[in-house]
């Protein structure tokens, strides 16, 4: 048996005896479970061993562990074991983490060592643990993008840490700029993160800067009230009274659930949307400034295969589903900017015209009561466009567009959502714009 062998298996003698004390396992079952990790021990540190020893060794330990806590629970309801913590209570968490450790520093390429480690971390608590695995993870495999994510995510939704994720992600894009999923995914939490912010008002009841205003402005109206009747001797009986009453909430259960996921506020997101810039969501239309350019330098000057114009409508669109996601947020606002970027550097091209005309119906569904409306307002931009183009072909190309954008949203849409006069008004549609 080799020392390290022998130096891991004498690590654990302590944990066994303290099993044999508690008479939670027998003298036979203590022996059974060091023949096996001496086999396991034996595995690992031989030269042909692989990552998957190391996982069927964290598995054994896993099963092991379960074992200890069942039979730990069982027998403690009948009082016949000592429930005082021991070194047996925490030495099995501690042991499977110490193999994860071991198994990533020995292959530290194999992603799925990687995984299993922080999925046995999370599962424990083990948040020291945990940072530190992401730490050396980053480290070793700085353009591994899951990677970054991963970390930006728990973060964010599990430690409640917008800074800390805001920096993972910019981090990661600094090492990883061509990572298209990664700008997606940082832009998608600076509106997650606005979305949250202003549910937590919601909650909370917040009002607007105007409406303070006006308050204050009221509440200094009656000071002045009343300190002109002081004077005059003519006061209110209650101007006096030292008693101050403190507004009444009703905040259920579930609102206070609410509070606790949604992120504390800071002084950059003080304001309301109409004031601060950043509550419209216009970090993430930034993102999207940047994404562009960025992306476009990995594209080779004379490529066949990948066009600078059709990796810039791709990016488009995935930001336009990305912002449909959001419906508490202004998205007109949001579509409207990446529209003007396209109509700035594209200004001809039949999917920017096609992007303006149906922008209108993008977020209209056929039980609208604004439905004529907004597809009213869709048609004359789609008249006006076609009536410009000089290009037959292009006319047709654009008349197809538009009807299948209108046949694909609405006419194939669930057939009891909809009736025999929206059917008619459609087909009506359909036909003019054949027509012109």
């Amino acid at each position: 048996m080799s020392e390290k062998v022998r130096y891991y298996l004498e690590q654990s003698v302590p944990e066994l005896e303290d099993l044999k004390k508690k008479r939670l396992f027998e003298k036979q079952e203590i022996t059974m479970i060091m023949r096996r990790r001496t086999d396991f021990e034996h595995r690992i540190q031989g030269r042909g061993s692989q990552p998957r020893d190391f996982l069927k060794y964290s598995e054994f330990e896993l099963n092991l562990e379960k074992l200890r806590k069942k039979r730990f629970a069982r027998l403690s309801k009948v009082g016949i074991i000592d429930t005082e913590p021991s070194i047996s209570d925490w030495a099995g968490t501690r042991r499977i983490l110490f193999i994860f450790d071991r198994a990533t520093r020995r292959y530290p390429g194999d992603l799925e060592l990687w995984s299993q480690y922080l999925k046995f971390a999370k599962s424990n608590g083990a948040i020291k643990v945990i940072y530190k695995v992401y730490s050396r993870l980053l480290q070793l495999q700085p353009r591994n993008v899951e990677a970054w994510l991963s970390a930006a995510k728990y973060e964010f939704e599990t430690n409640a840490n917008a800074k800390g994720a805001r920096v993972l992600f910019q981090r990661g894009l600094r090492l990883n700029p061509e990572s298209l999923q990664l700008w997606l995914s940082y832009a998608q939490f600076e509106l997650t993160y606005i979305s949250k912010l202003l549910a937590r008002r919601k909650v909370l009841g917040l009002i607007t800067e105007k409406q303070q205003q006006d308050e204050q402005e009221s509440e200094q109206e009656k000071l002045a009230k009343a300190l002109s009747k002081s004077v005059t001797g003519t006061e209110d009986e209650d101007f006096n009274n030292d008693l101050i009453e403190l507004p009444t909430t009703n905040t259920t259960d579930s609102m206070k659930d609410q509070l606790n996921h949604l992120p504390e506020v800071e002084m950059n997101m003080l304001g309301n949307p109409e004031t601060n810039p950043a509550l419209k969501g216009d970090v993430a239309l930034t993102i999207f400034d940047l994404c562009i350019p960025t992306l476009l330098k990995y594209i080779p000057e004379y490529s066949t295969l990948i066009k600078k114009d059709d990796k810039t409508f791709e990016i488009a669109y995935k930001f336009f589903t990305l912002f449909d996601n959001f419906e508490e947020l202004n998205r007109d606002y949001l579509n409207y900017h990446i529209l003007n970027y396209l109509q700035t550097n594209y200004p001809k091209d039949l999917r920017t015209l096609l992007i303006d005309i149906t922008l209108p119906i993008r977020h209209v569904t056929i039980s609208n009561s604004n439905l004529s409306e907004n597809l009213q307002l869709s048609v004359n931009k789609f008249i006006a466009y076609k009536l410009k183009l000089l290009d037959l072909q292009e006319k047709d190309t654009l008349t197809n567009m538009f009807v299948n954008q209108l046949t694909n949203q609405f006419l194939n849409d669930d057939e009891e959502s909809r009736s025999e006069a929206v059917d008619a008004l459609l087909k009506a549609i359909i036909k003019k714009c054949r027509t012109i």
